[in-house]
This record gives structure tokens, sequence and C-alpha cells, in this order.
């Protein structure tokens, strides 16, 4: 093989990587959205030339579980509180989500250097927690709930800073996008169980596993690559989604009555309104690694992804209700081309996992430090211990002779 066609195959590969995994994911109760990533691998090139139309599909699923109050793992939650099994085991009551989501994409070439690009994702998400009832008898049981439907359509346009045509060894590609409010926020279950023992017909959904965030976002993006020596590549990527809106008039509960005592709901010190609203929350993505091609037409690739969602926006207030945080996780990846056919598959696996501080939980805390000045309060968030992202992309060289 010449040594231009394999750096062509080496850069095809590490955008196949970025179209696969240049999106945002949920990680549990921090519900980050499904983020449509870019497509742009081609059959002999790393861009998409004039008139060239792609599509793919992208899969992902996470299961999580585990329960963090800042980085702190809270083990108890797997094994206590859920009721008991017939054996009388402790059956734990820690909130399950369990997430699928297909990703349909779309990118056409405006030019060799400019792309417009369509992502209309699906979602399908179930929640499982644990029910402690009072009447008519006392019980303990687990329970699902479950949402679906589409997500938040994103549009984006990026364009290659350097000429594609000259720039063999790296490039730097510049985005803005915008993410609409088509995915439901308001997305109700029926025949959901009550504490009194009694079903609820159209419960609102809890914000992690909704379809949408009920806000219009807008992005800006950044990605690159460059040859670091023989046929290895590095490679980064990364995005911001601002979302403006504070709140998507969703109620999730009662507003919050902050107590005097946390063991004493007596003594009332103030009512937190508008935190039982759910937020439209900004969002991030950053990811970089190092990729190889082998075997002409397979590539492996290694990354380190930091993604999740920030205690404050960047623009507009924050009194709404949001579980921030973040997580870190190293990104094993194999990307294989058949033709115009591509194909994908990265698992990253979670070794840090942040529930951040939210605005309520301040709010609530320097109402009780005036009388207890030690008072903490931080909130949990169940997390995932890794993700599964395959990816398949289809070019339509339309544009150029191939």
């Amino acid at each position: 093989m010449k040594k231009t066609k394999l750096y062509s195959l080496s850069i095809l590969s590490i955008f196949m990587v970025l179209s696969a995994l240049s999106t945002l994911k949920s990680q549990g109760c921090v519900a980050v959205r499904q983020m449509g990533g870019l497509s742009m691998c081609s059959s002999n090139s790393y861009n998409l030339q004039n008139g060239d139309f792609q599509m793919g599909l992208n899969y992902r699923y996470f299961h999580s579980w585990r329960h963090f109050v800042g980085t702190d793992e809270q083990p108890q939650r797997q094994i206590t509180g859920g009721g008991h099994d017939a054996n009388g085991n402790d059956r734990g009551n820690a909130v399950n989500i369990y997430s699928h989501a297909l990703d349909f994409n779309f990118s056409y070439g405006l030019s060799s250097r400019l792309q417009l690009n369509v992502t209309l994702p699906y979602v399908h998400n179930e929640r499982s927690q644990v029910l402690r009832q009072t009447a008519p008898k006392a019980d303990t049981f687990r329970y699902s709930v479950y949402a679906a439907g589409m997500g938040d359509i994103r549009l984006g346009l990026n364009y290659w800073v350097f000429d594609p045509e000259t720039a063999h060894r790296g490039n730097l590609m510049v985005g803005l996008g915008v993410k609409l409010p088509s995915g439901q926020f308001n997305a109700t279950d029926n025949q959901v169980p009550q504490a009194d023992g009694s079903k609820l017909d159209f419960q609102v959904m809890d914000q992690a596993i909704q379809p949408g965030d009920g806000g219009l976002g807008f992005s800006v993006e950044l990605q690159g690559f460059r040859q670091l020596f023989g046929n290895v590549y590095g490679f980064a990527n990364g995005y911001y989604m601002f979302n403006p809106k504070e709140n998507n008039g969703t109620y999730k509960s009662s507003p919050d009555i902050v107590v005097k005592n946390p063991l004493d709901s007596k003594v009332t010190l103030a009512t937190l309104s508008g935190y039982n609203r759910y937020a439209c929350p900004d969002q991030f993505f950053v990811r970089g690694g190092l990729m190889t091609t082998i075997f002409d037409n397979l590539s492996v690739s290694a990354a380190l992804r930091w993604e999740g969602i920030p205690a404050e926006d960047v623009f507009g207030s924050n009194n709404a209700y949001r579980r921030p945080g973040y997580v870190v996780s190293v990104e094993p990846g194999i990307a294989y081309r058949l033709g115009n056919h591509n194909f994908s598959l990265y698992v990253p696996k979670n070794f840090i996992r942040n529930r951040v501080k939210s605005h309520n939980d301040l709010a609530s805390e320097a109402i009780q430090k005036t009388v207890k000045p030690d008072a903490d309060v931080h909130g949990d968030a169940a997390f995932a211990d890794y993700s599964i992202s395959f990816g398949y992309t289809y070019r339509f060289a339309l544009g150029h002779k191939m």
C-alpha cells in the first residue's frame, strides 16, 4: 500500500472514532442528554467532498446503579433499604436506570471544507426504584417506570480550518450547532404505585429518563488530529452546549422545605420555590487520545473522556432542579472500513464519578448554616460503570467520481 493511501486510511479511522463518539450520553441520574455526533468518514478521505452525502446509525447503552455523593460512593444503597426477599435478604434501594439510544445521522458536503449535519435521536429509558408504602399495609418493593420517544434534534455546521486537499498530516475543525427542544420533557407513565397504596395515572417521570430537556440549545465544537510519528495519530474533540432557558416548566415535586434539624420536620426555616421545576442545563464534553491503523482497514484507539452537566449555566439563571456532575472514563475503541461501509465499537469505562453540589444543595445549606454552622447539604446520583457505543455509516459519493 502506498504511504499516502495509508495516511488517508489512518485519518479516515480517526474520524470514524470522532463521528461515533463525539456525543454526550446520559450517565444515569446526571441527566446528560443524548447528543448526536458528526459523521465525517469517507472511503478515501477524512472530509466530505462538495455534494457528498453520508448517513449512519449509532446505538448506545448503559446501566447506572452505583450512587455517589461527590466522589464518595454510597455502597449501602446496594444492600439496605429495599425490603427483603423470601430468604430475608435486604434487596437494596439503589436507583437503576437502563438507557437505550439510537441516533440517525445525516451529513452533506456543502463544499470540501463545510459540512451540514443533522441528528435525529430516539431513546428508550427505564428507571427502577424502591417504594415504601404506608397503607394499606407497610410494604417495601421495587418497581419500574418508562419514558421513550424522539429526543432533541441537533443541527450543525462544521468547517475545516485548513484545506483538506493539502492538510494530510493534521487539521482542525470548528463547528456551531443548534439543539431543538423536540424531545418530550414531561413524559408520564401510568399506574405508578404511591406510598398510600394507590396508583397514579400520568405521573411525570424523573428528569434522568426524559427524552428531552425542553430548552433551545446552542453549541460550539472543536475537533482536530495530528500525525505524531509513523502511523500513530493524536486526536482531540469536544464541545459545550449552552442552554439559556432556566427551566422547562415541569414540576418535579412540591417546593422543598428547609427544616431546622434534618431529624425534626416541625421547625421550618424556609421554602425553596423554583428548585422543584426541572432545569434546562448546559452540558460539556472533552475527549483526546491516540490511534493507529492496522491491517489496512482496521484501526484501534485509546482515549480519555470527560463529560457532564455543570452546576451553573453560562447564560441564564439557575433557580431550577438539576443533578450536576461529571464522569471521567478511559475509552478503548475499534473501527473497521469495508468500501463505503464503516463500523465502530467503543466501550468507555468510568473511573471517576462526581455528583457535584447543585444550586438547590447550596441554597438549602446556606439556610441551615444560620442555625448550624457546619451544615453540609449534598445530594447524590447514580452512575454507570461503563457504556457501549456501536456505530455504522455509509457514504454516497454524489459530488465526485470515486
